[in-house]
């Protein structure tokens, strides 16, 4: 791996500081421009030493490198002015910079224009997405950081003390720390499971090698896109600067378009079902959502693929039964291959290309166990393959054609649909179906017949179907489900995931494993909690927006504390009422006062929280409450299971 400095600025208006941590060395440096140093000449000194190094950042690509770019190029002109003079320019550029981001100016200096090579671990995972946004002071919660702590001066203060130089200062390295650990889990070299050796800049290393893609600040699905880019070029015969620069709109979309021509059903009520939506017409602002009812079981068709409605429940394997869930392989790419699909106004070339991608992943798979390389290599053709779908219903990309998205969720559920009605007539129930899937709980004696069913299906459709056997599977809804495999390996979504993407929220993870264990190994939750050691796995966070800040209330006292915009805190014995307290100037009409944690709760906010703090004020009895309350909403085949209930608890029941 190439060399890195891992740096954060501040930008005050007094003020102007950089935090720079040197991995090789274990060093952090700190260079002020402020009323009490100027050390400009020393930061472009570092800046020139260090000009090899990859500058690796949080957002840097759009602020931190701007700036410092900027600097660069203009400080020569500020040797005969003052700290703060210097301070001042330098304010104002950064907000100049900002503003330009609020209204998607493009940056000022373009990537290969900066005079260090930058990463972003920002733009690396996605966060720059509108539905992934995450802070940097989120970042510390989910990756159970000891200290998350918000800028302590506000950047216009005037008259900055000495003391106040010296808590930026502490601000600016705490986040320099955090965002050196993030860099950690981005090359794979941490615990959390759904990282843990997967070098996400290694990768795009390979990728950049292979393809010539320089892919370093890419997102994941932005190198989806370019490898599509690459493989339509090439097909096409065109340069890249001649791709088209939009897709394909339509003013309605005929929903007989979108329905594979080997789509056919054996009951009367689905073939209504079929004749109906085939006269259906979609406008750009209709949504494909229809509700079905079919052998006691609700189907929901929707624009994210077919669902069926599960009331909460508990489906067992035993002597007589399996419960087997069949996924479709490839779902979305294969529908597209199969049925010779592609954006109407990019032609059969765009599809050539996509047939060569999805080949290519499916030759080198095989030996991307033993190659590092060609695991690479495997990993983006993946990325390009799901990114059309995807793509193909973003009104911004150059693959838009909503026909072809609603082709491929439509035909991918009524595909199913054929195979859910093969199976309901053979007296093989449906527990479950979801977009690319469907789990069923089938007599044994009907295996035979199953397995006819499914080649049946196969060779109509050309799709694979991919086996898994379960033991167990528990539902509180379709897209909340844990499954026990017969092997033994777990299967989480929703309200079971223990381990979660740190763009999601982990607040009080203790809940998902207690029911974990409940579930698996029949241990009561009360006993999972009271012995689980990490106080983070106890924590929550809530985040005010502009309209609202967090108040803590001694109960005893009535004493305020004020709590700054993100806050992380655990449910206490001894605490405060935590309120969400509406500002003075806002024009929300949402109440005043609200509690964060209803009842009586009290909690313990604990934004410096060591790993070494002490359990013991911690109430169990909150924990073991939504633990319970999630078992009770489940069904036990027409019964309720009895829970194991604290006898000291707060019941809600």
């Amino acid at each position: 791996m190439e060399k890195i400095v891992v740096y954060d600025i501040e930008t005050m208006k007094e003020m102007f500081l950089v935090g720079a941590y040197i991995p090789d060395t274990e060093e952090y440096v700190e260079f002020e421009v402020s009323n009490y140093a100027n050390q400009m000449d020393a930061f472009i000194r570092f800046t020139d030493t260090y000009k090899e190094y990859y500058w690796v950042g949080y957002n840097n690509l759009r602020f931190d490198s701007q700036v410092v770019q900027w600097i660069i190029e203009h400080y020569e002109e500020w040797h005969e002015l003052s700290g703060l003079e210097i301070a001042a320019k330098i304010a104002q550029k950064a907000s100049d910079v900002i503003d330009d981001a609020n209204y998607d100016v493009f940056p000022e200096y373009r990537e290969f224009q900066l005079s260090m090579r930058q990463i972003d671990l920002f733009k690396v995972h996605h966060f720059d997405n509108k539905n992934r946004r995450v802070s940097l002071k989120r970042l510390e919660f989910e990756m159970d950081l000891e200290n998350i702590e918000e800028m302590p001066i506000h950047h216009n203060k005037t008259d900055l003390t000495p003391e106040e130089v010296a808590l930026t200062k502490g601000y600016c390295k705490n986040d320099v720390s955090a965002t050196y650990q993030f860099w950690l889990v981005t090359i794979g070299e941490t615990s959390h499971p759904l990282y843990k050796g997967s070098n996400q800049i290694e990768l795009r290393m390979d990728i950049e090698k292979e393809f010539g893609i320089p892919c370093l600040n890419y997102s994941d699905s932005k190198i989806g896109d370019e490898m599509i880019k690459k493989f339509y070029c090439q097909e096409k015969g065109i340069k890249y600067g001649d791709l088209p620069k939009k897709g394909k709109f339509r003013k309605s979309i005929s929903v007989a378009d979108c329905v594979a021509h080997y789509v056919q059903f054996e009951t009367p009520e689905l073939q209504q079902f079929l004749k109906g939506i085939k006269k259906q017409k979609l406008t750009q602002q209709d949504e494909f959502l229809i509700d079905l009812e079919f052998k006691g079981q609700t189907y929901t068709f929707a624009k994210g693929g077919l669902h069926s409605v599960n009331k909460p429940k508990v489906f067992e394997a035993d002597d007589e039964h399996y419960i087997i869930d069949w996924d479709v392989s490839s779902y979305y790419p294969a529908i597209i291959i199969n049925n010779e699909r592609f954006p109407a106004h990019l032609g059969k070339e765009f599809l050539i290309g996509y047939r060569k991608m999805f080949e290519k992943r499916l030759e080198l798979k095989p030996l991307a166990k033993k190659d590092k390389r060609i695991k690479g290599i495997v990993n983006a053709l993946k990325l390009s393959v799901n990114s059309v779908y995807g793509k193909s219903s973003d009104m911004q990309s150059w693959i838009y054609d909503r026909q072809l998205t609603m082709f491929t969720t439509i035909t991918g559920e009524l595909s199913l649909m054929m195979l859910i009605e093969k199976y309901e007539l053979a007296g093989i129930n449906v527990i479950s179906a979801n977009t690319d899937g469907v789990t069923i709980r089938i007599k044994k004696e009907l295996v035979d017949e199953m397995h006819k069913i499914n080649e049946w299906w196969s060779n109509v459709t050309g799709y694979e179907l991919e086996r898994a056997d379960y033991q167990k599977i528990i539902f509180s809804t379709v897209n909340d489900y844990l499954a026990i495999k017969t092997n033994g390996e777990i299967k989480k979504k929703g309200d079971f995931l223990t381990d979660f993407e740190l763009h999601k929220n982990k607040s009080a993870r203790i809940v998902p494993i207690a029911l974990e264990q409940y579930f698996v190994n029949d241990i009561p939750v009360a006993d999972t909690i009271m012995a689980h050691s990490s106080i983070y796995d106890f924590c929550l966070r809530q985040k005010s927006s502009k309209d609202f800040h967090y108040e803590g209330v001694n109960k005893s006292t009535g004493e305020k504390t004020i709590y700054n915009k993100l806050i992380r805190y655990y449910v206490s014995k001894k605490g405060e009422k935590l309120l969400k307290v509406k500002n003075e100037d806002s024009d929300s009409t949402a109440p005043d006062v609200s509690q964060v944690e209803a009842g009586e709760w009290v909690c313990t906010v604990c934004n410096f929280l060591p790993k070494d703090y002490p359990l013991d004020n911690i109430n169990y009895d909150y924990y073991i409450e939504r633990c319970n309350r999630m078992i009770e909403k489940i069904q036990f085949e027409g019964r309720k299971r009895k829970i194991e209930v604290n006898p000291n608890q707060l019941s809600l029941f």
